[in-house]
């Protein structure tokens, strides 16, 4: 072979791999792993599934909205909210805080707290003990965790002598920004391109050859979108299917009845919504579901309780058995803003104790 014929071969090669790069980019990997067109999901991005990408756009268009503590200026605050990133917008989208159709529904001022240092109920107490509960003086407080990682952050045993300096708290959570990864610029030349032609193989051997992601039909359609019979959820929502038992329910539910009491000392109610998995709320229409059924919801509902329950298993699973679609979205482990309304429609919080 002459040399002129090796250089044309050698670029011609690479020109086809640029092409094929640029081809792979274009038509899916960018609406994948950039937000160019708009926000989506993790699920669709780190299971390479382009067919249940839900694009969506922020938009706000409820009337009263909740606070933020940077923004907390002094004024009295009905409900103080702490929880993951369910309570922090993480779902993205239409009215992506919850907060906000609580303070719409019960003409509410809600300030969302982030959690400190640790879990909810611990938050809880750096605020009991800090002082900052008495110098905000709510009505309610709502503690929200999604379920898979109910039993760790509840079920152990919960320091109630937790505490911090009031202006150091307060400094903390005057400087406190959303916590989202922000996706990274990226050019079309990535390993993206190939991991998707690899996942797209490997798909119809496995529902989960990126162990992150595990993807399942289902009996009919649940979302908008080209995959709207395809269930994609968070691997660890059946990994902690055996931790959410009921001995640690029981343990979880006592926890949240000691800091109830405490909190009722100080004129405050508090509220506990765990929030239903993914894979909880759909998995009796899975076909042929492999996996174990989560009981945490019925372990949990029947327990005397001294705080008010948000039943979002018992709320959800109503409409979407009547075929409502996108209660989830398609290409999240978040809810939408159709669960976030339909909740708090279904929710009505009683006075102070």
């Amino acid at each position: 072979m002459t040399y002129r014929k090796s250089v044309i071969i050698l670029f011609s090669a690479l020109a086809v791999f640029i092409v094929s790069n640029l081809i792979i980019w274009k038509l899916f990997t960018e609406k994948l792993l950039t937000s160019r067109y708009g926000t989506g999901g993790d699920l669709a991005r780190l299971g390479y599934i382009i067919d249940s990408k839900q694009l969506r756009r922020a938009v706000v268009d409820l009337p009263k909205r909740h606070i933020e503590f940077k923004d907390y200026n002094g004024q009295p605050v009905d409900m103080i909210v702490i929880g993951d990133s369910f309570s922090n917008g993480g779902g993205e989208g239409k009215n992506s805080y919850y907060q906000d159709y609580i303070a719409t529904y019960n003409n509410f001022t809600v300030l969302n707290i982030t959690m400190y240092k640790q879990g909810p109920a611990e938050t809880v107490m750096y605020l009991f003990n800090s002082g900052l509960l008495d110098k905000i003086q709510p009505r309610y407080l709502l503690m929200q965790s999604v379920e898979r990682y109910c039993s760790e952050r509840f079920s152990g045993k919960i320091d109630l002598n937790l505490t911090e300096d009031l202006h150091k708290l307060e400094a903390h959570y005057k400087e406190v920004t959303d916590s989202f990864n922000y996706l990274p610029k990226l050019s079309f030349m990535n390993d993206g391109n190939v991991k998707y032609l690899y996942y797209r193989l490997m798909y119809l051997f496995s529902d989960s050859p990126t162990n992150q992601v595990i993807a399942r039909k289902l009996s009919r359609p649940f979302f908008d979108v080209k995959n709207d019979n395809l269930l994609l959820f968070y691997k660890d929502d059946i990994k902690n299917i055996p931790r959410q038992n009921r001995e640690a329910v029981v343990s979880l539910n006592n926890n949240i009845n000691r800091l109830s009491e405490l909190l009722s000392k100080r004129g405050i109610k508090l509220y506990f919504m765990p929030s239903v998995d993914k894979y909880n709320l759909y998995s009796e229409f899975i076909v042929d579901n492999p996996y174990p059924r989560s009981v945490f919801f019925e372990e949990l509902r029947p327990l005397p309780k001294n705080y008010g329950f948000i039943d979002t298993k018992q709320i959800l699973l109503e409409v979407v058995q009547r075929g409502e679609k996108d209660i989830y979205y398609a290409d999240d482990t978040h809810w939408s803003w159709r669960a976030s309304e339909l909740i708090f429609k279904n929710v009505s919080f009683s006075s102070a104790k």
